[in-house]
C-alpha cells in the first residue's frame, strides 16, 4: 500500500498549482491538495478533514502549517509533519503585520478583496521563479468571507507554550522569504523541541523551492 501524503495551503493559495513539481517529492505516494476554503472550514479541528487523521505525510505551508501546530494535540504518533515556513505568531514583531492591522484588512475583505490580495502581493515582489500571477488568480476566486476568516484566525491565534511532543516533526524554511522572515521561523526552536529545522539559502516563500 503506498504512502499517503496530504497537503495544507498558506492564506489564499492553492498547492495543487504546483502538483507536478511537488508530487516529486514521493512520486509513488498517492497526493492529496486540500483547498484553503475546505481548511478554513475546520481551523479549531483540522483533522475534521477528510483523510488528514490517516495520511502518513502531512506538510502544512505558512498558515498550513500554523493551523497544524494549533491542532498538535490531536497528531497521530507515527505521522511525519513536514512544515514549510511556519511561525508561533503571524503578527509576532519579525514580520509585517500587526492584529490591527489584520482586522482591518478582515473587514475590508468583505468588501473590496483586491487591496488586500495586493497587500500580501507586495511580499512576494521580490520572490525567484514566475508563480505570483498564478497565486493571484487563485485567490481572486476565493470566497471574501473564507479569505476574511483566515486572517481573522491568523490575527487571534499564536502558539504561547512549547509542544510536549514532537515526534516526526521537519521544519524547513526558506533564507530569501519576505512573507514569513526566517527570524520569525527560528522562534519556534523554543516551542518545538527535538525538531530539525532546514533552511534553503537560495528559497524564499513559494513550495517547490523549499521542497526541492
Amino acid at each position: 500500500m503506498s504512502e499517503k501524503w496530504l497537503w495544507l495551503p498558506d492564506w489564499a493559495s492553492d498547492l495543487a498549482l504546483w502538483e507536478d513539481d511537488l508530487t516529486e517529492v514521493d512520486a509513488s505516494a498517492t497526493h492529496e491538495f486540500v483547498p484553503y476554503e475546505t481548511m478554513t472550514d475546520s481551523l479549531d479541528d483540522v483533522f475534521k478533514i477528510p483523510g488528514l487523521s490517516r495520511a502518513s505525510t502531512v506538510v502544512g505551508w505558512g498558515m498550513g502549517a500554523f493551523v497544524l501546530l494549533m491542532n498538535c494535540k490531536k497528531k497521530p504518533a507515527k505521522q511525519k509533519w513536514i512544515l514549510l515556513a511556519p511561525y508561533a505568531d503571524f503578527c509576532d514583531d519579525e514580520g509585517d503585520w500587526t492584529v490591527t492591522n489584520l482586522h482591518f484588512m478582515a473587514r475590508q475583505m468583505q468588501t473590496t478583496v483586491e487591496p488586500g490580495l495586493n497587500s500580501f502581493a507586495e511580499q512576494f515582489e521580490e520572490e525567484f521563479g514566475e508563480w505570483q500571477d498564478d497565486w493571484m488568480d487563485c485567490a481572486k476566486k476565493m470566497k471574501p468571507d473564507k479569505l476574511a476568516k483566515g486572517i481573522m484566525y491568523l490575527a487571534d491565534n499564536k502558539l504561547t507554550s512549547p509542544l510536549n511532543d514532537c515526534q516526526g516533526m521537519e521544519v524547513i524554511y526558506g533564507r530569501m522569504d519576505r512573507a514569513v522572515p526566517p527570524a520569525q521561523t527560528l522562534k519556534l526552536r523554543e516551542l518545538l523541541p527535538g525538531v530539525s529545522f532546514k533552511e534553503r539559502p537560495k528559497a524564499g516563500h513559494w513550495p517547490p523551492q523549499l521542497l526541492l
